[in-house]
């Protein structure tokens, strides 16, 4: 639940939103829970995970030894949700991309020098399969990044989810959902932004 906070001249200075807070010890738990959370009726602007030990790091100036610290400050950089099947098509996406604009590429490069028909086929394909490889590669490197900083927040404590709540409704929902998923630590918070 949002509550506005104004300051003396009657103006809106900061907001306070309540939140339901959870550590995760496993990655799998904590898909379960938001996908469970946006089958509830929660929106993805609700629902909020830690971006990375280094910007919390560098946002706090010192070191995090565990990830409990920072369950109810206001100050850590929250990142959003993205769900394996989203990711799913981004690589989709990022990989065909790139082998169209090198088979693209490549043809034009072709055709401006006169080539035949199969000389445009065949660089079509080469320039196509090198830049779709290129995408793979990339791909791989994200998802190998995204790998190593659960890992890291695991290896600090667990992974941590927050879910803005803005009803009492929501507040109780947020809490069954996040209980049922082997979750520590869940309970209800009150930040100010």
């Amino acid at each position: 639940m949002l509550e506005v906070i104004r300051g003396a001249d009657g103006t809106a200075s900061r907001c306070k939103a309540r939140e339901a807070v959870a550590l995760f010890d496993d990655y799998d738990d904590l898909v379960g829970a938001v996908e469970e959370l946006e089958l509830a009726g929660f929106d993805r602007a609700q629902i909020k995970l830690m971006l990375s030990c280094k910007s919390a790091e560098r946002t706090l100036g010192r070191p995090i030894e565990n990830m409990r610290e920072l369950e109810d400050g206001p100050t850590i950089p929250p990142g959003g949700w993205v769900d394996r099947h989203e990711l799913t098509e981004g690589k989709a996406a990022l990989t065909t991309g790139l082998a169209y604009v090198g088979s693209l590429m490549a043809i034009g490069a072709v055709v401006a020098r006169d080539g035949e028909l199969a000389a445009i086929i065949a660089a079509a394909a080469a320039g196509g399969g090198a830049a779709g490889a290129f995408g793979l590669w990339l791909m791989r490197l994200v998802g190998r990044c995204r790998a190593r900083e659960v890992n890291e927040q695991l290896s600090r404590g667990g992974l941590l989810l927050w879910a803005e709540t803005r009803s009492r409704e929501q507040e109780r929902v947020a809490i069954d959902i996040l209980e049922s998923h082997s979750t520590r630590d869940v309970h209800l918070h009150e930040v100010a932004r």
